[in-house]
């Protein structure tokens, strides 16, 4: 009984996105199909190679085709347990809204706006395997993001001040393997530097191991799972001073269905994580993932 209301929202709001596919496709959408090369309705077992960048927060490792460009919008609320007063989390809400262009087959550049924690980031994204044979099942890219906290200049409080104290990068190795035509899975070690931290003794540099999977249900469903956690690896990026590296007894994890209609692609997803940027979700201790679930949703636009 404790999350009947909120399931129930959840399913809604599943019956409302799938309705978008009963509208008619016009010759619009099929000029898209055949410009960037997907099936309509069709969507393969990693989502970039159609419609989206993203599994839920994080990347896979397949970028835009040249001269495409995608729009994302994600929400993210409240713990569902926040209770009925709070409408189960949605009276506490979260956007990023961010835009991606394909420089090449090869390279992918983005950017986006955060209210959660105030950020812009930008990032640039390198696929070097996979990206002339779209068909090979393993596909390899490599991924920095810079991410900076643009609040005003009062919240700094640190001295001497420095426009760096604002700044944090990731850099992910990510690799993406179709384990069959229904399923397919990735791995990706990242790296996260943060310019300016609390104390002296916790690390700049976390080592985190993140992964994901995909599992397609039918032409237009697929499920999602990823999870992250930092490791405790200090001898990696020895400072000056013994530094200890904070690992959350509870990782990030966040599951999800996509919709695939015939101009969008809809997330909807559970997440421990209130951030959607990944240089905060994997370094997060986010909670013991039931009990604080969030309800969140992704809605993806290619041209």
């Amino acid at each position: 009984m404790k999350y009947l209301q909120s399931i129930s929202i959840f399913l809604l709001l599943i019956f409302i996105a799938n309705k978008a596919n009963a509208f008619s496709l016009d010759s619009n959408v099929v000029e898209e199909s055949q410009r960037f090369n997907f099936s309509l309705y069709k969507p393969p077992v990693l989502s970039a190679d159609a419609k989206s960048l993203r599994m839920v927060n994080l990347h896979s490792a397949v970028g835009l085709p040249k001269g495409a460009m995608e729009l994302f919008i994600q929400h993210r609320f409240g713990p569902l347990n926040s209770g009925a007063y709070n409408w189960y989390g949605i009276d506490q809400s979260y956007m990023r809204i961010g835009l991606d262009y394909g420089l090449s087959n090869a390279f992918t550049v983005g950017a986006s706006r955060s209210s959660m924690n105030t950020t812009a980031d930008a990032y640039l994204k390198w696929q070097f395997v996979g990206n002339k044979k779209p068909e090979k099942s393993i596909k390899m890219a490599w991924m920095s993001n810079v991410t900076a906290d643009i609040r005003t200049r009062k919240n700094f409080t640190q001295e001497p001040y420095y426009y760096s104290n604002r700044l944090r990068f990731v850099n992910q190795w990510i690799i993406t393997k179709n384990l069959s035509n229904v399923l397919a899975i990735g791995l990706a070690p990242t790296v996260v530097h943060i310019n300016l931290v609390e104390k002296k003794t916790d690390a700049n540099d976390i080592a985190v191991i993140s992964g994901f999977a995909r599992l397609k249900i039918s032409e237009k469903y697929t499920f999602t799972l990823e999870m992250g956690t930092p490791l405790n690896l200090p001898e990696l990026f020895p400072k000056p001073v013994e530094t200890a590296v904070f690992v959350p007894n509870n990782p990030y994890m966040s599951m999800g269905l996509d919709i695939f209609t015939a101009r969008h692609v809809f997330h909807l997803s559970l997440s421990n994580a209130s951030s959607m940027n990944e240089g905060f979700l994997l370094v997060a201790d986010n909670g013991i993932f039931a009990d604080y679930m969030r309800f969140g949703f992704n809605i993806v636009r290619r041209w």
